[in-house]
């Protein structure tokens, strides 16, 4: 998943990684996505797009967490932790619908968003994925939290240790 912004510009951060790893080509069909729409994306909204030139994933959800509207400006652009909720259940709802396959769950790799050019606390947005993640729901997917850094990894654990003593999470790994 791409932390991205309403223009679905690929710049920095997550996004800067996917110009990398997916090439140009992926910046074109976003482009693409971008011009198919009536009007602008809001914040929260996603967009799925192909995984271009990247041969270790297939398909790759745009989160909009940054504003780049006309007419917005400074603080304004920038994502709320209501931003974030918006963004993890269009997330959900993408998955129910398109890819809730039992006999071949898919797996989801989210970033903590809106923490970098974004300016949200971390262990914010985390305790927000932990209690979003915990809850029960009826979708079969492997989720991956990838963190920066062993700060964000540390953060991580500590938001979800009652889940992993708990057995709700199967395992939690850093790279």
């Amino acid at each position: 998943m791409n932390s991205s912004n309403t223009k679905l510009i690929l710049g920095d951060g997550v996004s800067k990684m996917f110009k990398i790893h997916c090439g140009l080509e992926l910046q074109k069909e976003m482009d693409k996505v971008l011009n198919s729409i009536d009007g602008e994306f809001e914040q929260g909204e996603l967009a799925v797009t192909s995984s271009s030139q990247a041969e270790n994933f297939r398909y790759a959800i745009h989160i909009m967490t940054m504003n780049y509207n006309r007419g917005v400006r400074s603080q304004k652009r920038k994502p709320t932790l209501e931003t974030i909720k918006k963004s993890l259940q269009n997330i959900e709802k993408y998955l129910y619908l398109y890819a809730n396959n039992k006999l071949n769950p898919i797996k989801i790799v989210i970033p903590i968003m809106g923490c970098g050019a974004g300016g949200l606390d971390k262990k914010e947005v985390i305790e927000l994925y932990r209690e979003f993640f915990s809850r029960k729901v009826d979708l079969v997917c492997e989720l991956v939290i990838y963190g920066y850094d062993l700060e964000d990894y540390s953060l991580l654990i500590d938001s979800f240790e009652d889940n992993i003593k708990e057995k709700k999470w199967q395992h939690i790994t850093k790279k």
